[in-house]
Order: C-alpha cells, then structure tokens, then sequence
C-alpha cells in the first residue's frame, strides 16, 4: 500500500504559487484575443529585433549619444520600484499557520527568496536592453554590465522588500509618507552609486556586496516582524488581483457618471468662417470625436505611440515606420468618421447627397490628421538631422499626408458608388 506525501510547508508553498500561476493564466487567455496578438506581436518583434541590432551596428542618435547616466540610471530606479511580495497567505491561514511560526516563516522566506530572483531575472533583461548604451556611450564591458545587472537586481530586491514592509505596517498618510521618503532616498543612492562605480569592477564588486548585506539584514528584519498577518492578507489579495484588475479594465467599460459639460469645446462656436453643409458636417464630426473621452485617450495614446516610432528608429526606418502610421491613421480616423455618418443622429439632423457627406469626412480626418502629423515630421527631423531640418521633415511628411487622405477619401468615394 502507498503511503501518502507528507505535507509539509514547501509544499504548500509549491500549490499556491502553481495556483496563483494558472490563475494568471487563466485571465490572461480570458481577455486577450491571441489572434489578433499574433498579427500584432510578430510583426512587433521583428520590428524590435532590427532596431536593436541597429543600435549595435549603425550610428546611435544624437539623443541617444549625449544620454546622461543620472538620467538613464532615474529610468531604471522606476523599473526597479515596479513588482512586489507575494507571500501566499491567505485569510482562512489565522486558524492554522498563524499559531505555527515554522510554516508562517517558510511561507515568508520563500516568498522573499521569489522577490530576490524575479527582481534579478528583469534587471538582468533591461539591463541587456539598455546594453548598447552602456557599451557605446559610457565604455562598459561586458563583465562590467553582467556586475551592473546584479547590482540593479540585488538593489531592486532590497526596495520593493522595504516598501512592502511599510506597506504591512502601515496605513493612512503614514504610509504615504515613509514609502516617498523611502523611493526618494534609495533612488538618490541609486543614482549616485551608479556614477560612483562606472566603468570600476571593483567598486561594483563593493556595492554588490554593500547592498548584499543590506538585503540579507531587511529580510531577517521582515521575519522578525510581528503583528502583521492582517497586512500580509491585504497585500497578498492586492498583488495577486493587481494583473485581473488590469485586465478587466481594458475588457470592461467603467460606468461613468453622467456629466452636464464636456472637458472640450464647451461651448458651440464655430470653427469654420464658411458655414457650408459639409463644413458644419466636418466640425460636428470633430467636436463628437472629442467630446467622447475614449476616442479622445485613442487618439493621445496612438500619438504617443507615434512620435515615439518615428524618434526611436535609425534612418531610413523612421520614414517607413512614419510612412505606414499615415496610412493607419488615416485608415482608423476614416472608420471613426464612418461611425459618425451611420449614426441616428446623424441620420435625424442631416438630410443631404453623398457627396457633401464625402467632403465632410475628407475635411474631418484632415482637421484630426494634420497636426499629428506635422509634430510627427518635426520629431522625425529634429532627432536625426537637426531642429532646423525638422521644419522640413514636418513639411514633407504633411504634404505626403495630405495625398494619403486625398487617395484613400477619392477609393472610399469609388466604392461606395
């Protein structure tokens, strides 16, 4: 006769966090559309893999070339606040491990030890992104990246670590409080150990050791701390529901209390001198797009999105990438406009031929367009030839714009005869 598996804390342990892992999983297949992520992330990657290998083999942007280590060493201190202690206690856990010191304290160093190797493991691949910099600009060797890398995980470990002691222990503007003295003080150490250790093994040796001892000390202090069970239950139930709450805020609409004013156009002035039927079309269609506030995060957000595709790349990428966002931009601005033209409203205060309805569209995506565009162009130039350049760029880019729309509006109107 078999004899059964001993349970012990380990094993506890291993069930929870192969839960918490499905869990995740489950979600994730949940919300996402894996085929239209594949349509999306191929191409991204490949996409990625060419402008990273550009940034080994060609010329590195001016932006890139004069990059300050303070600032870049601030950007890493931002990913390294991000994560947190996932311990697996739950509330149901006060009638059993809270009277079992030995399975509560298993519990936390597994949980701590989780902490110390995904902190090193995403240290370690920002670090191997940012490599380029650091090899080209600040004259890093690799043996002095592979150092920098743990520095960064061991020093990440040790933040997230505090501030969930902090988070534990404290509530209210306390806890505020002591979490902006703590990211303030560790980022200002962060930043200039960082300076201090360049292009020195050995005083990255130093640090990696200094902060070595530092982190074995906090994690002793954490399992010596007493009376937080109540704060381990909350913050466990937070990290383990952060990603579902990010998921399901992407999958499902928040209800929004109905508001008397709009944050834009408040008032209904006109925006064309001319007040034709397609231009009084043109400007309902643009006040609507704007006054809908996801259409309006849509279009900062793709913005965003844009300026920084056509400033990463090297040239002559960036013009195909600022070549290709034109025609998808235009592409989604029409569709927009589409919506707008088949609605009831549209349908109950209209009553004109197709043809006025076409300019209007025409004159609606131009207004959306051209700005976007024309920043776009002045990025582009300014980034890689110069700000004077950028004038022209901006120019070239809203001429080519202005074709784009003229030949998509001119197939669209085909079509629909």
């Amino acid at each position: 006769m078999m004899e059964h598996k001993r349970y012990t804390p380990q094993l506890l342990y291993q069930r929870r966090h192969k839960e918490h892992i499905r869990e995740q999983w489950r979600n994730v297949k949940f919300v996402v559309d894996w085929t239209v992520w594949l349509y999306l992330l191929i191409p991204g990657l490949l996409y990625f893999a060419g402008w990273y290998t550009s940034l080994w083999t060609k010329s590195l942007p001016a932006w890139a070339a004069g990059l300050p280590l303070p600032f870049l060493t601030v950007i890493l201190e931002l990913v390294m606040l991000t994560g947190g202690v996932l311990l697996f206690v739950e509330e149901a856990d006060v009638l059993f491990l809270k009277s079992r010191s030995l399975w509560m304290r298993t519990l936390m160093k597994r949980g701590l030890l989780r902490v110390l190797w995904l902190q090193l493991g995403k240290m370690m691949l920002i670090t191997a992104l940012v490599a380029p910099l650091l090899v080209r600009v600040y004259e890093m060797s690799i043996y002095q990246i592979v150092l920098t890398s743990i520095w960064l995980g061991v020093a990440a470990s040790f933040q997230v670590i505090a501030i969930h002691m902090i988070k534990v222990r404290h509530t209210g503007w306390r806890r505020w409080l002591f979490m902006a003295l703590l990211v303030i003080s560790t980022g200002w150490m962060t930043v200039r150990t960082s300076t201090w250790m360049l292009g020195e093994a050995w005083k990255i040796v130093l640090s990696i050791t200094v902060v070595s001892l530092m982190l074995v000390t906090i994690m002793k202090l954490r399992l010596l701390m007493k009376g937080t069970f109540e704060g381990d239950v909350r913050e466990d139930l937070r990290s383990r529901l952060r990603l579902t709450a990010l998921m399901l805020s992407q999958a499902v609409s928040k209800p929004k209390p109905q508001k008397t004013h709009t944050i834009v156009f408040r008032k209904s002035r006109p925006l064309f001198r001319k007040r034709s039927i397609p231009n009084r079309t043109a400007e309902i269609g643009f006040k609507a797009f704007f006054r809908n506030s996801a259409t309006l995060k849509l279009y900062f957000q793709l913005s965003g999105l844009s300026l920084a595709a056509v400033a990463l790349p090297p040239f002559p990428v960036n013009m195909i990438v600022c070549g290709l966002l034109i025609f998808m931009l235009t592409l989604m601005l029409y569709r927009s406009w589409d919506g707008l033209a088949t609605s009831e409203y549209m349908k109950l205060v209209i009553n004109y031929d197709s043809d006025a309805l076409h300019v209007a569209g025409l004159v609606m995506v131009r207004m959306l367009l051209f700005p976007l565009v024309t920043l776009m162009g002045y990025v582009m130039g300014v980034t890689w030839l110069g700000w004077l350049a950028g004038f022209m760029t901006a120019v070239g880019t809203l001429a080519f714009a202005y074709v784009v729309v003229s030949v998509t509006g001119w197939v669209r109107q085909i079509r629909t005869e």
